[in-house]
């Protein structure tokens, strides 16, 4: 086939020119006549220039249609003209047909395809429009008469139709663009980039007439999507968009005339080819409501359709697509959703595409809370503080009002993406800059309900911390404390937080105090300020006078690195505040946090010689304090009087020695003045009365070191002073109602909120400092003779009056009280003083008349566990009592000679001691400074309870609280002997063996539990399980010891279990919590017990599970044991029904060929309970396990009583506990048939005759097999439905016999 035949496109005809062809003008064709061209504007375009040379060409065309003036023979060439185009038009169309015809299928249908790519998806409409219209003029075109003239209006209705090509074959008509029409309505004027040149030849009889188009209209141009620009095709005018909508067509808005909308509606509605013409908008419509979306169309959009897309998100949704999500407003409260949703949109909180619902939601905030507007993102940053503020409250009070439901156990998380919102803007200037420190501190400072205490570490948020980046920040801080850009009121809230950080522990106090150029910059800007004070200065800051001492109390390094800096303040005390330049109150605040922060500098022995350098600004101060009425500020100075006067007590303590002296204090006279400042305080100032008798305590106990005769003048001059005071003054009245007031505080500590604990524990702290100092000024004022308990004489008179039996009873109170196992952390601060109280009043109770030496010892071990870090030197003290009135006199026969002749407490005293204070690099300050502690103290804050669990014992820096098992701690070490740091730090002249130091523990345990549950102190008593583990742990020890009192069975060198005084002192530790044992001598008799893994977590610790440890036990028990009865006896509390299954089963099945050697007798069971061992039943595997037991005569006691109650309760009804099925049923009859069967006469009668009853008492053997009734009866009817008639008849003389 040729390519000629192949084309669907007919023979190509030139198309004659015009005679009067105009040439393309030149680019200067109107070049002025100053010679120079004309001035090209580029921003025409190329079109732009085509029409306007079109406009001055010759010929132009004509947007009119001109006047048509036929000659005469028009109708004859009218019909001529319509056969000649008819037959050109039959002839290409039959040409076409045939072509197509000889097409293959494929040819045909990549023909088909560049049709369409040529015409658009649009072309079978278009071909079926065009060919509508030429059917319509070849049958309603008139005749034109000659000589009539045409009107230019009627001209278009007899225009020609010029055929492009017929149908195609294959091609149906479909949905097309409506509003292209036929060719001849397209326009009178296309532009010339828009005509294509015809390929038609013209009539030989009509050369001259030629094509015309519509004028277009801007509803006819539509602009699509942007496209990347194809070099292989020219741009073409698209149609406009099709009436139903389509989304893949993406507007960029409408051409607008005369001011009005132009653009025609999309409407599913319209007909093909509606041509009606586009109505225009008026006005007469009625002015609608403020606020609605088509009044703010109106206002500010005039030109934009009401359903113009990009209009939506004014009107409301009709439907909910999603819940609607938590809003705030700009304040940061929370909006209901009924009212988000009814919120006018002048309120600022419409600023989303979901326009029904006011505010923003959190993802919008942290979105914005990032923008790069300035005013945006400080907004945003406002209402992060709004909502930090809210949910800081609800995670500290329950019972918040305002709680953000939808938040809630949502706190910490929200935290922390709030502060790192906060931390991303803080280097940011002005709004930005300002709110974002509001929103870390209200993140770090505002959200715990922190306690006003220096002397102890937070450690509320080590989460936060992580988050915060301290090294980080607080460069971050430096360098805004250096430019001071931002307000005076950021500057103080970013000191807040930096004093924050500085209370959460020492590590980030540390930090602080090592960060360059920060402690001076803040110092320099909120204390050094000038004086006097300009009015657009910021005042001194009391808060970094605070975060001063705070850093100061935190180590004594710290404390050195402001020394130096520590000079500059004196500035506050030298101008006393009737006198400063700041105000009064500013000025007394600044003079109590200097004197604290030097009474904290004093704590460790430093900085004590500004007493000397500034003797005389301290004289004038105590005028003024004298005369002050300011409580806060006598506490300050009586504190700061104490330290100093300690530190002279003993002047080589501090740093550097002798930094003051005691002849200096004699000389300024501190004794007298500070009992000066008892004139007009009131009863109710009781925090002022204990910083006097502190501070006189101090006084009293210095001048027995360095005072004449022991400080007897001293104490003379002082009872002078306070005895009429402490026997019907207000000294009595202060120590009664503190007394009263402990009583109500602690007696309410329960069941309060954590802001309300808060403050009760502040106020315990308070009155419980009111009364351990006044009982430490009554030590004070007793002579020196009866100064050591221990070797006391006898006390004639007590040097003043107090409510002794008051304070005895007090003291039963709170040694027992709750509130020791619910302090934790930050809260043993305010319960330190209590701490405190307690370990004086110890010392108190050995002059009280009737107080016994063994109630002594009572006392000394409940108080020694309540004893609280910073408390190790009271805790030597009280251990040292106790050990010395366990002397061989005191104990009697209970202590076995060879145990002093080895040493006596001398052998477990460095395991004792180092049980409370393990660490001895650290050194916490106690509540009241001692020479020793100015000299050894390394902090003066208790360590957070996370720092002491996390690290391992010998790196703990405090041992106190001790824990319950701290008796068993020296056969702890001995367990661990080689890597116990013990062992390595002990003395040369420590000469002791495994078993001396066994033998001294052990009777150090059993004369202390013995004492206290005399006592009914039995909560200090070790519990069931606890002394069972303890005496496991002696058993594990290592074997092969040199003995000096060996077994009569055994040779020289055995275990340490098998000396015959450790294994006595084991028997009669465990004789207590044995079944036979009274309830009343039983310490747990009385408190609920712990299982074994419990007891045994402050041993092994979380990493080794007890069974693993049981499991080590059994197998060295099978090994070594020899049937001893006592580490038989513990093979018998893991079996209880309490534990898991394995317990037993390890011992039944694994070890079985042991059951032979453990004959405890029921009696001898260490247990609380028998029911414990018995019930629930047991079913299943370890059925199977005791009824072979049984069988083979392999054990006895106890374990036999276990293995006969559990296979007779699966076999009688009567034991059973519930009803069973016909399969269980069954299982009975077999268990008994193979009981009967193949048991001997003994397992036969006792599975038959076994009774016990569940809600009655225990019934031990050989009772439980002894009793008879009715149930008797009904065991033999189902013995002879299980075995028949003739076994029946072999049993019932075992029934009823």
């Amino acid at each position: 086939m040729s390519s000629t035949e192949n084309s669907l496109i007919g023979s190509v005809f030139e198309r004659k020119t015009s005679t009067a062809q105009s040439l393309p003008s030149s680019r200067f064709a109107k070049t002025p006549g100053s010679g120079f061209p004309a001035v090209q504007h580029r921003s025409k375009s190329a079109f732009a220039r085509a029409k306007e040379e079109e406009k001055s060409s010759s010929n132009a065309r004509h947007t009119t249609v001109p006047l048509v003036n036929p000659a005469s023979p028009a109708k004859q060439l009218e019909v001529d003209s319509h056969t000649a185009d008819d037959a050109m038009r039959q002839q290409i169309s039959d040409e076409n047909e045939r072509r197509v015809a000889n097409m293959t299928e494929e040819e045909r249908e990549q023909e088909r395809c560049e049709v369409l790519e040529q015409l658009g998806s649009g072309a079978a409409d278009l071909l079926e429009r065009v060919r509508a219209a030429r059917s319509r003029n070849t049958t309603k075109a008139p005749a034109i008469p000659e000589g009539i003239l045409i009107p230019n209006e009627q001209a278009s209705e007899v225009s020609r139709e010029i055929p492009i090509v017929s149908s195609l074959p294959g091609f149906t008509t479909g949905r097309n663009l409506s509003r292209v029409k036929s060719l001849e309505d397209f326009g009178k004027r296309a532009p010339p980039i828009l005509v294509k040149s015809s390929t038609r030849p013209s009539s030989p009889n009509k050369a001259s007439r030629q094509l015309r188009f519509a004028a277009l209209t801007p509803a006819d141009v539509y602009v699509y999507e942007s496209a990347p620009v194809s070099p292989k095709r020219k741009a073409i005018a698209l149609p406009p968009p099709p009436d139903f909508p389509d989304p893949s067509i993406v507007s960029l808005g409408t051409f607008k005339e005369n001011g009005l909308p132009c653009k025609r509606p999309l409407s599913p509605a319209s007909p093909k080819g509606d041509d009606r013409p586009v109505q225009k908008i008026t006005d007469d419509r009625s002015e609608p409501e403020e606020g609605t979306p088509e009044y703010i169309r109106r206002r500010y959009f005039p030109n934009m359709p009401a359903d113009n897309p990009s209009m939506s998100w004014m009107k409301p949704s009709s439907f909910i697509s999603e819940p609607v999500l938590l809003r705030f407003d700009l304040t940061g409260a929370p909006i209901p959703a009924e009212i988000s949703a009814a919120l006018p949109s002048h309120l600022g909180l419409h600023h989303h595409a979901d326009g029904d619902h006011a505010g923003y939601t959190l993802d919008d905030i942290f979105l914005l809370s990032r923008s790069t507007v300035p005013a945006q993102r400080t907004m945003m940053l406002n209402i992060l503080v709004g909502i930090a503020r809210r949910l800081g409250m609800q995670a500290r009070d329950p019972n918040y009002p305002d709680r953000i439901s939808e938040l809630q156990g949502k706190e910490e998380e929200l935290r922390k993406r709030i502060l790192a919102a906060g931390l991303s803007a803080m280097n940011e200037k002005g709004g930005v800059g300002v709110r974002a420190i509001e929103v870390v501190r209200e993140c770090i400072v505002d959200w715990d309900a922190v306690f006003d205490v220096e002397h102890a570490e937070l450690d509320l948020a080590p989460a936060i911390m992580s988050v915060l980046q301290v090294p980080d920040f607080l460069t971050q801080a430096t360098e805004i404390f250096t430019q001071a850009s931002l307000p005076p009121e950021s500057l103080a809230q970013l000191l807040s937080i930096v004093f924050r950080l500085s209370q959460e522990s020492n590590t980030i106090a540390d930090s602080i105090s090592k960060t360059p150029r920060l402690l001076p910059a803040l110092i320099q800007t909120f204390l050094l300020t000038p004086i006097p004070p300009p009015s657009d200065t910021p005042l001194p800051n009391p808060v970094a006078l605070r975060c001063l001492a705070v850093l100061a109390s935190s180590s004594r390094t710290n404390a050195m690195a402001l020394c130096e800096p520590a000079d500059a303040l004196l500035r506050f005390i030298t101008m006393l505040p009737p006198t400063s330049p700041f105000p009064e109150s500013l000025a007394t605040q600044l003079l109590i946090k200097t004197l604290r922060l030097y009474a904290t500098l004093a704590s460790y022995g430093l900085y004590s010689h500004i007493a000397t350098s500034a003797a005389s600004y301290f004289a004038s101060l105590f005028t003024y304090i004298v005369s002050s009425k300011s409580k806060p500020l006598k506490v300050a100075w009586a504190g700061l009087v104490e330290a100093w006067v300690v530190c002279a007590t003993d002047p080589h303590h501090t740093t550097p020695p002798h930094d003051i002296l005691w002849s200096q204090v004699t000389s300024w006279g501190w004794g007298a003045e500070v009992l000066q400042l008892r004139q007009g305080i009131t009863e109710d100032e009781g925090e002022v009365w204990a910083a006097i008798w502190s501070a006189s305590s101090a006084w009293l106990e210095g001048a027995q070191v360095n005072g004449i005769r022991g400080g007897e003048g001293e104490r003379a001059e002082t009872l002078n002073t306070i005895q009429d005071g402490f026997s019907k003054g207000v000294e009595h009245s202060v120590v009664t109602a503190s007394l009263e007031a402990l009583r109500a505080e602690l007696a309410q500590i329960h069941d309060t909120s954590l802001l309300e604990r808060c403050q009760r524990l502040q106020r315990i702290g308070m009155h419980a400092r009111v009364l351990s100092s006044v009982v430490r000024l009554w030590l004070a004022c007793t002579p020196v003779a009866n100064t050591d308990a221990n070797t006391a004489s006898p006390l004639g008179a007590p040097p003043f009056n107090l409510p002794f039996t008051e304070l005895s009873s007090f003291c039963a109170f709170v040694v027992s009280h709750s509130l020791w196992s619910l302090v934790t952390g930050v809260e043993q601060a305010a319960c330190k003083h209590l701490a405190t109280f307690l370990a004086y009043f110890h010392r108190l109770s050995r002059h009280i008349p009737g107080t016994s030496p063994d109630l002594w010892v009572a006392q000394g071990v409940a108080i020694l566990e309540r004893q609280l870090p910073g408390q190790e030197e009271h805790a030597f003290r009280i251990l040292g009592a106790i050990l010395g009135i366990l002397t061989p006199q005191f104990l009697g026969a209970m202590a076995h000679p060879s145990i002093w002749e080895k040493g006596g407490w001398s052998v477990i005293k460095p395991f004792l001691d180092y049980t409370i204070r393990p660490n001895r690099e650290v050194y916490i300050a106690p509540s009241d400074v001692t020479p020793e502690s100015i000299m050894r103290c390394t902090t003066l804050r208790l360590p957070s309870s996370s720092s002491l669990s996390s690290v391992p014992d010998e790196h703990r820096p405090t041992g106190l609280p001790l824990p319950h098992v701290w008796l068993t701690s020296p056969i702890d070490h001995l367990l661990r002997s080689g890597s116990s740091p013990v062992f390595k730090a002990l003395p040369s002249s420590w000469d002791a063996s495994e078993v001396d130091v066994v033998r001294a523990s052990l009777l150090f345990i059993k004369a202390t539990e013995e004492i206290v549950v005399r006592y009914s102190l039995n909560q200090f008593a070790l519990k069931r399980s606890e002394m069972v583990f303890a005496c496991m742990k002696v058993f594990m020890l290592e074997h092969g010891q040199q003995q000096e009192y060996p077994s009569p069975a055994t040779g020289d060198e055995e275990e340490v279990f098998r000396d015959l005084v450790v294994s006595k002192l084991l028997s009669d530790l465990l004789a207590p919590f044995t079944l036979s044992a009274p309830s009343a001598s039983s310490p747990s008799s009385r408190l609920p017990d712990i299982d074994l893994e419990q007891a045994s977590l402050p041993f092994l610790g979380s990493g080794t599970p007890f069974y693993q440890f049981y499991t080590d036990f059994l197998a060295l028990y099978d090994a070594i044991s020899f049937s001893h009865p006592t580490f038989a006896s513990l093979l018998l509390p893991p079996l209880a029904l309490t534990y898991p299954i394995d317990y037993r089963r390890i011992l039944w099945a694994d070890f079985a060929h042991v059951l032979r050697t453990v004959r405890t007798p029921v009696d001898q069971v260490i247990a609380g309970d028998l029911r414990d061992f018995l019930y629930p039943v047991e079913k299943g595997e370890m059925i199977g396990k005791y009824a072979g037991a049984l069988l083979q005569g392999s054990v006895d006691g106890f374990l036999r009583l276990v293995a006969v109650h559990h296979v007779a309760c699966n076999i009688w009804p009567d034991l059973r506990s519930e009803e069973v099925g016909a399969e269980q049923e069954d299982v009975a009859k077999m268990l008994l048939k193979m009981v009967v069967e193949k048991g001997n006469g003994r397992v036969v009668r006792e599975v038959l005759r076994y009774r016990q009853v569940r809600e009655e008492t225990v019934v031990y053997p050989p009772a439980c097999f002894e009793t008879s009734g009715e149930w008797i009866a009904d065991r033999a009817e189902f013995a002879r439905q299980a075995l028949g008639s003739e076994l029946h008849e072999r049993l019932e003389g075992v029934f009823y016999g």
